[in-house]
């Protein structure tokens, strides 16, 4: 997964992220994420600073009986090259993903606020249940929940890929409107049963998601409660055989 300031892309493949990251990893996922940018006022001391400081130089060099039109020169560039770096902004990180032209169906981007929200609420889950995986040995190889829990990521992120490709059609249902004389005519018809299609995927896509999140989530509440709770080992064991069924069906 690699995440910058306006998307989030998660892949079966390698990602990168440039100039400065935050790298995470833990069990069979890797978090790249771009390092987060100040923002920062002006710098007015250091430009106030810079133009008393050519002033000077260029004085100092005309009591040296430099030639004007020199001393203007360097003044000019000098105070150039300092206010271009006073006042430079960082430039953030941006995501990259080299093999996404060749194999766009091991790649799925998050760009909408509202999916790359539940997607974020969807990680700290499955870290929150990947860190209990060693108190359930007994029960469940940790390296095999590691792969349950990067599979379930890669299946919210799929879901989630989907219901953004619906937004734009569910805003727009709303607002469409037919008249009387086109109620009966057969594109009306036609209209109304794409409506209900698109209406109906919506659903169906946000009905998988809520149960591939609740089903994380009862991993990493169960293995929170392992340790004083013999059922919640069970309960652990069952949402990580769900999760197995989850993506089973999908694959």
């Amino acid at each position: 997964m690699a995440t910058d300031q306006t998307r989030t892309v998660v892949a079966l493949a390698r990602l990168k992220v440039s100039r400065a990251l935050l790298r995470h990893e833990w069990g069979s996922v890797t978090d790249l994420r771009a390092a987060p940018v100040a923002q920062s006022s002006p710098n007015v001391v250091g430009v106030v600073v810079l133009v008393v400081l050519v002033v000077v130089g260029a004085l100092g060099l005309c009591a040296a009986g430099a030639p004007l039109l020199v001393v203007f020169f360097l003044a000019a560039l000098a105070l150039g090259i300092g206010l271009a770096v006073a006042l430079a902004k960082a430039v953030p990180g941006e995501v990259t993903a080299p093999d996404l032209a060749k194999f766009p169906e091991i790649h799925q981007t998050l760009d909408a606020p509202e999916e790359r929200r539940d997607f974020f609420d969807l990680i700290a889950l499955a870290e929150r249940a990947g860190r209990t995986l060693p108190s359930l040995e007994s029960v469940i190889d940790p390296s095999e929940g590691g792969q349950s829990l990067a599979q379930a990521l890669w299946e919210g992120a799929d879901l989630l890929g989907r219901r953004q490709q619906l937004r734009p059609q569910m805003a727009t249902l709303g607002r469409q409107s037919t008249s009387g004389s086109q109620a009966a005519s057969r594109v009306a018809e036609s209209l109304a049963e794409q409506k209900a299609n698109s209406q109906r995927l919506w659903n169906e896509t946000n009905q998988a998601f809520a149960r591939l999140r609740t089903t994380i989530e009862l991993a990493a509440v169960a293995g929170e409660n392992a340790a004083y709770d013999q059922q919640a080992v069970g309960a652990a064991r069952e949402s990580y055989q769900e999760l197995s069924k989850l993506y089973g069906q999908r694959s």
